[in-house]
């Protein structure tokens, strides 16, 4: 077992960049689908969140899943609400920071220290 890194941004392990890949692929394509459905409102909820990303500049899982949501061709009908927890201070003011600098709806909202809620109505 790899231990947590004691670092605010590590290297991007192998296993790592295989599971973002998978997250990716099924956010692309579940998004849409069930947004579209019977579901007025989803939940994403990355209760390790770290810093958002990797030492060579790669997305962490909040990022992919933001930009996953906004990459989308269909119109979203439900209400999206992504909850980031991380509980290392110094990994979410990163997070926090990523998030702000991304071009994002205005009614997409920000709000938390450790834990960032973030709702979207597209």
């Amino acid at each position: 077992m790899t231990s947590a890194p004691r670092t605010t941004i590590w290297p991007l392990d192998p296993h790592t960049g295989a599971k973002h890949e998978i997250l990716r692929r099924y956010l692309d394509a579940w998004i849409p689908i069930l947004s579209l459905g019977k579901f007025p409102k989803l939940v994403y909820i990355d209760g390790f969140a770290g810093p958002g990303r990797y030492a060579e500049g790669e997305h962490g899982s909040p990022i992919l899943a933001i930009k996953a949501v906004l990459a989308q061709r269909v119109a979203i009908t439900a209400e999206l609400e992504f909850f980031f927890v991380e509980k290392e201070a110094d990994r979410s003011t990163v997070l926090e920071a990523l998030v702000r600098e991304l071009s994002l709806p205005r009614n997409l909202i920000c709000s938390g220290e450790r834990t960032w809620t973030i709702s979207l109505h597209l």
